[in-house]
């Protein structure tokens, strides 16, 4: 019985040996980073949409009454947020619209190939609005 154990024990130890040598350690690069505005209600529920827009598509302005995190999945986004410069955003990098700030701009940037997203809204409850349609400026 104890030689068994000792065998166990000492397959186990080669093993988890030999899979720490087979994979290289994880590696954290930080992509994104931005403070959840005070105006965004108690985060209490995240609710997820893939979104896609047809080539050209824009959003029109608009803001959100909470904090949204995404990344750009396919294609790339102009995007403008109110009292910032134009970026362009491509698929595999992040987003972040803050609570209460307008976007004046989240369109898809090309001419003939459509574009998509995974957004995450900081919401508090099921209810909560995700979207608000602003007039044009």
């Amino acid at each position: 019985m104890n030689q068994t154990l000792m065998a166990v024990a000492a397959l186990s130890v080669i093993s988890t040996a030999a899979i720490a040598e087979a994979f290289p350690p994880l590696q954290r690069v930080r992509v994104l980073e931005e403070a959840v505005p005070s105006a965004n209600p108690a985060v209490k529920l995240v609710r997820g949409a893939r979104i896609r827009f047809a080539p050209r598509q824009p959003t029109g302005l608009h803001r959100h009454p909470i904090s949204v995190v995404g990344v750009v999945t396919a294609g790339s986004f102009i995007i403008k947020k109110e009292g910032e410069p134009e970026k362009v955003v491509k698929a595999g990098e992040p987003f972040f619209e803050a609570a209460g700030v307008a976007t004046e701009r989240f369109d898809n940037a090309s001419d003939t190939e459509p574009a998509e997203i995974v957004a995450f809204f900081l919401a508090d409850t099921k209810d909560r609005p995700l979207i608000e349609m602003l007039g044009q400026k």
